[in-house]
């Protein structure tokens, strides 16, 4: 699971185009840091599953000879 940690700055009590930027920069970090933990999920997901594989073919390699 993707685990990320951005600080989303509170909106202020008048909205004024600085604060819309600090906002929309914050989502854009959690987009994005989402985005790239997700493909690295799923690489390490296809590795663990390969080494099971391979580990598996090896023991029965082994059990035929």
């Amino acid at each position: 699971m993707a685990k990320i940690n951005v600080y989303v700055p509170e909106p202020p009590q008048e909205y004024t185009p600085e604060g819309f930027r600090q906002i929309n920069q914050a989502l854009e970090t959690v987009e994005n840091q989402l985005n790239t933990s997700y493909q690295q999920d799923l690489k390490n997901e296809q590795d663990t599953f390969n080494y099971f594989m391979s580990w598996q073919l090896d023991t029965k390699a082994k059990h035929l000879i």
